[in-house]
């Protein structure tokens, strides 16, 4: 997606904490610093030009320029406006909730075994019924449905959860359900983006590997050696990426937008992709490397 004229941008990269709580928006004092850490990083990815204004997390003005945003939120857009930038077409507020939202992914379908989105605690208690088993390390990973950088998620054991791990799951259910999946060993993360148009014509980058920590949060992406990835594997990336685009496309969403996906080995040795761990309608740390410029 190369251009040649500069952009105003918003770096709002905790749309997720937005769209979690529906009503009026203030970035905390931390994730503004950790945006200003990450300008310098994102510049170097090719994300923002070397001319181009970031507007947030700063105070400078774009007249006239045309704005962008890691997702257009009505914060985005806010300061978008406040910085006197051009406003982008974006999707609704509604539908970036809807799409980046767990139980979008998950009624796609899931691919590990006994994956699920809980609404309440009975569907919770029927996911957790079935052991982990043979594919997992005994354990679950609760994840709340609008979590990113390795936020807002629990690993719980199958049997003997601790006080905490209780009243986390009561207030998890208590805002907007769980999604559930089992703990696996995962041995390679990658990722594949797509820009989206309004009449559903779907771009594909390239595929990328991500360095991904314990946390789940993201260090570095590069460009996928070409033995990263087996036909197999890249097959079910690129079917899921443009069945992922279709839903999206019917919801009403267009902009860029991510797959991550992983290769996970269960202790019996068997080898597994999931080609759909999370789907990230936005853009990434990793966009520029995998599609280009933005």
């Amino acid at each position: 997606m190369s251009r040649a004229e500069p952009v105003a941008w918003v770096l709002n990269l905790d749309a997720e904490d937005e769209l979690s709580h529906r009503g009026g928006h203030t970035p905390t004092a931390a994730l503004r610093a950790r945006a200003e850490a990450l300008v310098p990083t994102l510049r170097a990815s090719g994300l923002v030009g070397p001319d181009d204004e970031v507007v947030w997390p700063g105070e400078a003005t774009a007249s006239g320029l045309p704005g962008r945003a890691w997702c257009p939120t009505r914060f985005a857009l806010s300061q978008l406006e406040r910085a006197r930038a051009t406003l982008p077409r974006a999707p609704s507020q509604a539908v970036l909730r809807l799409v980046n939202h767990r139980r979008f992914a998950n009624a796609l379908g899931q691919s590990l075994p006994g994956a699920g989105f809980a609404e309440d605690a009975a569907e919770l208690d029927a996911l957790l019924e079935t052991p982990p088993g043979s594919s997992s390390e005994g354990c679950w990973v609760l994840k709340r449905p609008l979590g990113y950088a390795g936020r807002g998620q629990r690993r719980v054991r199958a049997t003997g959860w601790l006080p905490a791990d209780e009243r986390w799951v009561e207030a998890s259910l208590r805002l907007d359900g769980l999604q559930v999946e089992p703990w696996v060993h995962r041995e390679l993360d990658v990722g594949l983006h797509g820009l989206l148009d309004e009449d559903g014509t779907l771009r594909v980058g390239r595929p990328t590997v991500q360095d991904i920590d314990a946390q789940g949060t993201w260090r570095a992406t590069r460009l996928a050696p070409v033995d990263a990835l087996t036909p197999g594997e890249l097959t079910q990336l690129h079917r899921t990426l443009e069945e992922t685009a279709r839903a999206l496309h019917e919801a009403g969403y267009f902009g860029p937008f991510g797959l991550d996906a992983f290769r996970w080995k269960a202790p019996d040795g068997t080898v597994h992709f999931q080609p759909r761990s999370e789907i990230n309608a936005r853009f990434s740390m990793g966009w520029a490397t995998g599609f280009g410029p933005g």
